[in-house]
C-alpha cells in the first residue's frame, strides 16, 4: 500500500462518507458502504479486491487529500 496515490475529496464527502460508514477500494478507487470508519482489507464489490478501507483509515494512512471545495 505504500505506492498508491492519495485518493482526493472534498471535507464535505469525508465526513459524508465517515457518517454514512463508507469508504474506498484502493485498487480500483470505487466508492464502498456498509464499512467501518477503520476498516482494513474489505473485498471490493466492483474489483474483488481485498482492498477497500474505511475513510478514517485511509486518512490516518496519508491515502485521502482533501481537495477545495467547488462551492469554495
Amino acid at each position: 500500500m505504500d505506492k498508491t496515490r492519495p485518493i482526493e475529496i472534498t471535507e464535505a464527502l469525508y465526513a459524508e462518507l465517515n457518517e454514512s460508514c463508507g469508504g474506498f477500494c484502493i485498487e480500483c478507487r470505487d466508492q464502498a458502504y456498509g464499512v467501518e470508519p477503520d476498516a482494513r482489507r474489505y473485498r471490493c464489490e466492483n474489483c474483488g479486491a481485498d482492498a477497500v478501507y474505511g475513510v478514517e483509515e485511509l486518512l490516518i494512512r496519508g491515502l485521502i487529500e482533501f481537495a477545495e471545495d467547488a462551492a469554495e
